[in-house]
């Protein structure tokens, strides 16, 4: 049975759809410009419009819970899972961010699986998000969140042998220090998502 208390008129589970494809959009576009080595300043620019609409979109999201008496879960919980997700996209735009910044070539092995990790984290949470008003696909939306867990687990290991490789190989230190920061905020990107993640999955012991 789907969770239907909410006025036809209001969409929250709508919104919060809208914010987690626009986060697989920006973390697709990450991971393309990993690949290809470099950002410029309209890749950048782009992510940055991705993180925009973010913000417009959890921005709208507390607007309508001020102006809604009925909400389908609880208010905190959709106030929650809005902030959250739209710290994905703010860690996504800071990695693109710090790497332009420090003009780093991208054509690295570690930071490909990064992306990769946080191009697939970022569709698990969307999957998760797309079903999560339906508890009849709550253990669908359960296997998600622990997709993520899995994926967040793997961005650990990834860390942990980037930075391993960066103090065998490099000899600058400034690049070191520039590296070790990225794969850190990488790292974290992941953590970021595993939070959304618990969130989905408290509202679901909540409305199991």
């Amino acid at each position: 049975m789907s969770i239907s208390f909410m006025p036809k008129e209001v969409k929250f589970f709508d919104y919060l759809n809208l914010q987690a494809e626009n986060i697989v959009k920006a973390a697709a576009c990450f991971k393309e410009t990993v690949k290809k080595g470099s950002f410029d300043e309209e890749t950048v620019k782009k992510i940055k419009n991705f993180e925009h609409e973010g913000d417009t979109l959890s921005h709208e999201i507390v607007d309508m819970l001020n102006r809604t008496f009925i909400t389908p879960i609880d208010r905190e919980d959709i106030y929650a899972l809005a902030n959250t997700l739209d710290d994905i996209l703010d860690m996504i735009n800071s990695m693109a961010n710090r790497i332009k910044l420090y003009k780093l070539d991208t054509n690295d092995e570690h930071m490909n699986l990064f992306a990769d990790t946080i191009d697939q984290s970022t569709q698990a949470l969307a999957n998760a998000v797309k079903h999560m008003h339906d508890t009849k696909r709550a253990r669908r939306v359960l296997d998600h969140c622990i997709e993520v867990n899995r994926l967040e687990n793997m961005g650990d290991q990834i860390r942990e042998k980037a930075i391993s490789r960066l103090f065998e190989t490099e000899k600058d230190p400034i690049m070191v220090i520039k590296w070790k920061e990225i794969y850190e905020v990488a790292e974290g990107t992941l953590d970021t998502c595993e939070h959304v993640a618990k969130v989905i999955e408290a509202i679901l012991v909540k409305h199991g």
